[in-house]
């Protein structure tokens, strides 16, 4: 199996599904991020790292640390006064309903909520093949309803048309990712809508500040990360090869890399839904 590209859970082992549920439940999403799609295809990877992991992803110091790392971005976003388009006229013009506008606006702020998680994740996931940390998590948080009761059906690139197909490689080819982001993934069978979000995030990720506040976000995750224990995942792997602790170094590293710009865009997008439907939204 390839690093190249995110598997979905009807392509797996039992085994891995029932990971992919605790992974959801764990951070309380009704998805599963693309890092650990990707990650599926090293089963013995992602089953000793969520082994470690995931009762630190369940701790109260995790979700404290990600709380804080959600607010600060959301105060990067803010500071800079960046906005999309009118979001409510977008999808008007796009003939979404009243309704589906509000319930789309429900999705953009699981994104807002759920990329600050990944970005720290991934940074404990770097941890874990430099040799681990020394930290204590207490207990594990309740788990919320949201995994349990919805779940957000997000298109593979690989079901993507012509047009959507464009629109991810310029995605592609502008951030340096090499799997596009499930924010945008997650509006792919709309296209029009799509592309013009996608030209609102273009204006917003070439601006010089933006890059600065990417990097300030990195450096606050590196300062949250302190106290969360990771182990060595280099010395529990038995099954995994020099070439694929390589393959799976850059596949992390680049995620931890972009993922602080992704998660800034995310809060952009939520700040663009007006306020009554932020408010619904959250």
């Amino acid at each position: 199996m390839s690093l190249n590209r995110a598997y979905e859970e009807a392509e797996l082992s039992p085994h891995l599904r029932r990971i992919f549920d605790d992974i959801r439940a764990s951070f309380d999403l009704p998805f599963v991020p693309t890092i650990f799609k990707v990650a599926a295809a090293r089963p013995e990877y992602l089953k000793l790292m969520w082994h470690d992991l995931g009762p630190v992803a369940r701790s109260r110091e995790f979700q404290s640390a990600a709380t804080a790392l959600e607010e600060f971005v959301y105060w990067q976003a803010l500071h800079a006064s960046w906005r999309f388009a009118d979001q409510q006229r977008q999808l008007a013009g796009q003939r979404f309903s009243r309704y589906d506008i509000d319930q789309l606006g429900a999705v953009v702020a699981t994104f807002s909520h759920a990329l600050p998680r990944m970005v720290l994740f991934a940074r404990l996931m770097q941890r874990g093949y430099s040799g681990g940390q020394r930290g204590r998590c207490g207990g594990e948080k309740q788990a919320s309803a949201l995994s349990r009761l919805m779940s957000l059906q997000i298109p593979n690139e690989r079901d993507a048309g012509l047009r959507v197909w464009l629109i991810y490689s310029d995605i592609k080819k502008t951030t340096g990712a090499r799997h596009v982001p499930s924010l945008f993934r997650a509006v792919a069978p709309f296209p029009g809508y799509l592309a013009s979000l996608w030209v609102d995030a273009k204006k917003v990720l070439h601006q010089r500040e933006f890059d600065m506040a990417a990097q300030e976000v990195s450096r606050r995750t590196l300062s949250l990360l302190v106290g969360l224990p990771v182990r060595n995942h280099r010395a529990l792997a038995r099954n995994v090869s020099a070439t694929q602790w390589k393959e799976i170094e850059e596949m992390v590293d680049r995620f931890a890399r972009l993922n602080p710009a992704f998660a800034i865009l995310g809060a952009v997008w939520y700040r663009s839904f007006p306020p009554s439907m932020r408010m619904l939204a959250a």
